[in-house]
């Protein structure tokens, strides 16, 4: 978005916060919509409640990513919570100056309103694939972050730097998937001994055979 990177260049950000531990949030859902938040450093999670007592991970939100913007521009509640996947940084940009913004760049306007699009029809997505077999949702997942995800694991006794690389726990790519967590262990464990994925690092999902991921859920889709 260079129209967004070049607003937040220009302007001063009217909080900075500095998350130190991992869990640790930058805002709760309910909160009042004060601030529109971008992820400077590290990882972010946008993590719903759940009615049955497992989170949901709406979101895993990268450097450069805006936190609950749909809720900022629309001026209702935090929907869900933001917490720290690691050590990380945020910018928060108060409210009324992001609206005198939007009024006043139609270009900002556009690209924001576009990127909300792209959220939305991410989450319409992960709710049409609900109900499919879990390989379906853990595959969808996969590809989407390794699409989009710019962490990168070293290479080994300098070898090639890993490609396909994601920073991400089986834990939360359980509760980004509506599934339990030893569910997601059995799967990707099956998927590691078969060479589809390496494990070996912890903390670190290695795609070694994108494609078998990306047949899994274009194979799907075909069949609806």
């Amino acid at each position: 978005m260079p129209v967004f990177r070049d607003w937040m260049n220009a302007t001063r950000p009217d909080r900075e916060v500095e998350l130190r531990r991992k869990g640790e949030s930058l805002f709760l859902q309910g909160d009042s919509s004060d601030y529109f938040y971008v992820v400077k450093e590290g990882r972010i999670l946008f993590v719903k409640e759940s009615p049955f007592g497992t989170p949901l991970v709406l979101e895993r939100l990268l450097p450069g990513d805006f936190v609950a913007g749909f809720a900022v521009i629309f001026d209702f509640p935090y929907p869900a919570g933001a917490i720290a996947d690691c050590p990380s940084k945020a910018v928060g940009y108060a409210k009324k100056n992001l609206h005198l913004a939007l009024e006043r760049d139609r270009e900002l306007r556009r690209e924001v309103n576009t990127e909300l699009g792209e959220r939305f029809r991410m989450y319409q997505s992960r709710l049409l694939y609900a109900h499919m077999p879990i390989e379906v949702r853990l595959s969808q997942a996969l590809v989407a972050l390794s699409g989009r995800s710019p962490d990168s694991a070293p290479s080994d006794a300098g070898t090639k730097a890993y490609r396909d690389s994601i920073a991400i726990t089986r834990t939360v790519l359980a509760q980004m998937c509506l599934t339990t967590v030893e569910t997601a262990i059995r799967v990707t464990r099956m998927w590691e001994k078969s060479g589809k994925l390496d494990l070996s690092r912890k903390g670190i999902i290695r795609i070694i055979d994108p494609a078998f991921f990306e047949g899994i859920v274009c194979g799907h889709s075909l069949r609806l």
